[in-house]
């Protein structure tokens, strides 16, 4: 029992702070409205940040996951993991009012794991 204790404790750590995450990003897709700027093209700029700025979080936090004890890293998987959860996120968000499942959204997450893979391999 102690052992399996231990792999469950393991697990959690590895992958608890993704799925924690991912949560978020799905309460948030819940919302008819979200808050924005008063000027169009202020509001525009600010939620396609916030979409980069997401998701490279989330393709962080799984790349973690996938590559928890890993001397060779894994980059292709979190990445493939990430952008289907943003398609998921789009399709999500037809089904509540008020809110568009745009197939641009799912541009602006892909780069923020672009961006996010850029950067933890010190490209940029």
């Amino acid at each position: 029992m102690g052992k399996a204790n231990g792999q469950d404790s393991q697990a959690v750590r590895r992958w608890g702070p993704a799925i924690v995450w991912a949560g978020i990003i799905f309460a948030f897709s819940s919302f008819s409205t979200l808050p924005g700027a008063g000027v169009v093209i202020w509001d525009y700029f600010f939620k396609k940040t916030a979409h980069m700025v997401v998701f490279g979080i989330l393709f962080f936090l799984v790349a973690r996951g996938v590559n928890w004890d890993k001397a060779q890293k894994n980059w292709w998987l979190p990445a493939v993991i990430t952008i289907f959860y943003a398609l998921t996120d789009e399709y999500h968000q037809s089904f509540v009012a008020g809110r568009t499942a745009l197939p641009s959204d799912v541009v602006y997450d892909s780069i923020g794991v672009m961006i996010t893979y850029m950067r933890i391999n010190k490209f940029i």
